[in-house]
């Protein structure tokens, strides 16, 4: 089970991280550019919210890895997947 400390500093990443989004998709860049900053966009906002419950011994490091690797390939999934339904429209 995650210490609720753990899920509200993930909770606010993924806020931060759609903030992130939302400042990428206003921005000049091309189209490609703004697919390419998607998720290592999103590393910071990981190490910041997995880096204090480490520190603070909530949680050991082998289980912050396991968290950020589920949270980083859901969104891949979930990137591959709205990507392949908007080429098929």
């Amino acid at each position: 089970m995650i210490p609720t400390a753990v899920s509200g500093a993930i909770i606010i990443a993924i806020v931060g991280w759609f903030a992130t989004i939302f400042a990428i998709s206003r921005s000049p860049l091309a189209g490609k550019w703004k697919r390419i900053l998607l998720i290592p966009s999103w590393i910071p906002w990981l190490a910041l919210a997995l880096g204090a419950p480490i520190l603070s011994g909530l949680i050991p490091l082998n289980d912050a890895i396991n968290i950020g690797g589920a949270l980083t390939t859901g969104m891949l999934v979930s990137i591959v997947v709205s990507r392949r339904q908007s080429s098929r429209r």
